[in-house]
C-alpha cells in the first residue's frame, strides 16, 4: 500500500546504495593507482570485462545494502522499500550513465537491480521477524 511507504527510508536507502557504490569504486580505483598504475591504465582496467563485472557486483551489493537499510528503517513493507530503492537507483544510473559501456553490462545491471533491492528488503523483513520471535 502507498500508505506503508516511508519516503525518508527510501531516500536514505538510495543514498546508501549510490554513495556506497561510488565510495567502493573510488576506493578500488585509488588502490590500483597506489600500485603505480597510471590513471589511464586504471580506467582501462575498470572498463575491461573483469572491471565491469567487479563494478556490477559492487553496485548490486550496495543495492542489497540500500534495500536492507530502507526496509529496516521503515519497519514494514520491507521488500517494497527495497524495490523503491532499486527503482531510484535505476533512475540515478540512467542520469549518470556513461556512454560506451557494453550492452551486456547495462542489461545485467538493470535486470539485477530490482531483485537486489528485493533481497535487501527481504533480509530486513527476516531480521524484524527474527527479533519478534525471540524471547
Amino acid at each position: 500500500k502507498l500508505s506503508d511507504i516511508k519516503f525518508k527510508a527510501v531516500i536514505i536507502g538510495a543514498i546508501v546504495d549510490n554513495a556506497g557504490t561510488l565510495l567502493l569504486m573510488t576506493f578500488l580505483a585509488a588502490a590500483l593507482v597506489s600500485t603505480g598504475l597510471s590513471e589511464d591504465e586504471v580506467m582501462g582496467r575498470m572498463k575491461s570485462t573483469s572491471g565491469l563485472l567487479l563494478g556490477l557486483i559492487v553496485g548490486l551489493s550496495c543495492t542489497v545494502l540500500g534495500g536492507y537499510f530502507a526496509g529496516k528503517m521503515a519497519g514494514r513493507a520491507e521488500v517494497l522499500h527495497g524495490v523503491l530503492v532499486a527503482v531510484l537507483g535505476m533512475v540515478v544510473s540512467l542520469i549518470f550513465r556513461e556512454s560506451g559501456t557494453p550492452l551486456w553490462f547495462d542489461i545485467a545491471g538493470f535486470a539485477g537491480m530490482i531483485p537486489a533491492g528485493m533481497a535487501g528488503g527481504s533480509l530486513a523483513q527476516k531480521h524484524r521477524a527474527g527479533k519478534q520471535n525471540s524471547p
